[in-house]
């Protein structure tokens, strides 16, 4: 394609004096055109420029063909997580009383990420085994409580396995009128053992797996026995601020594995009171 280039006869020769053709800048050098804009042949690199835009969506660079202009959108990454901070500081961990070698698990029960002490003993922690170094815990020490307790390979992995310790839920009632009743919800595991069952004033405590059994049982008098399968987990009618013995121990769960135990409890002291409950139990499920 021929190009009629316009007359250079007293142009300047420092490459200002320019050209247009099929979309190709030219410019003027004193001796011949060379191609100065954009374009598969263009040599001139500082006739292109970079335009930075607002941040938008995933990020894109446009080039404009006419002008040489490329024009750079970063992404937007304002909905990411753009620092970390302290751990503690986030709405759904809870660390408390932080010691060496705890660890980090979640708890469907509070709904919480905690601090936890693994349920193990290490060579370098079971007083056992204690040691000026590590390094002096010997094969035949593992050996010798292997045998002493017949615990085989755990001993030798260097861990012992301990089971979950009874421990206590408690709930308290508003003021109640004399034979007057209160439905409340206990925070429990999930599955548990239950093995007693301590009253502050003498009450009716009935606990339930759900919420509808509770509410199918609200007619029940105090001498009817709960029909098998109606929901009812355990319950006592005690004269006073008694601790009653659950024998045998029974097996209280939340039927939709959640850590709530409901109860129904009836004021029997005679007087206004607020009723405390306590449950002593053995976790089951977590």
């Amino acid at each position: 394609m021929a190009i009629n280039f316009p007359s250079t006869a007293g142009q300047a020769t420092d490459g200002t004096f320019t050209y247009v053709a099929a979309g190709i800048t030219y410019s003027w050098n004193g001796e011949s055109w060379t191609a100065a804009g954009s374009g598969a042949t263009a040599t001139d690199l500082t006739v292109f420029s970079v335009t930075n835009a607002a941040a938008s969506g995933g990020g894109s660079l446009a080039y404009n063909s006419n002008t040489g202009d490329f024009t750079f959108t970063p992404p937007n990454l304002s909905g990411y997580l753009t620092s970390v901070g302290v751990i503690n500081n986030h709405t759904d961990v809870n660390i408390t009383n932080i010691a060496d070698q705890q660890l980090l698990r979640y708890s469907s029960f509070s709904g919480d990420w905690e601090n936890w002490t693994p349920n193990y003993l290490t060579a370098e922690t079971d007083p056992v085994f204690a040691a000026s170094d590590a390094a002096a815990v010997t094969a035949a020490k593992i050996t010798n409580w292997d045998t002493a307790f017949g615990w085989g390979n755990h001993a030798s992995a260097g861990y012992l396995t301990t089971m979950p310790s009874r421990t206590t839920a408690q709930v308290t009632t508003a003021s109640l009128l004399s034979t007057g009743e209160a439905n409340v919800s206990i925070t429990t595991p999930p599955t548990y053992a239950l093995l007693k069952i301590q009253t502050s004033h003498a009450a009716w405590v009935t606990l339930y797996t759900d919420t509808t059994s509770r509410t199918n049982d609200a007619s029940r008098t105090e001498t009817t026995d709960p029909l098998p399968g109606s929901g009812v987990i355990a319950e006592v009618i005690t004269g006073g601020a008694v601790t009653q013995l659950i024998s045998p121990g029974t097996i209280g769960y939340n039927s939709a594995g959640t850590g709530t135990t409901y109860a129904k409890i009836v004021n029997k002291s005679g007087g206004t009171a607020s009723i405390t409950v306590t449950l002593t139990y053995v976790q089951l499920e977590g």
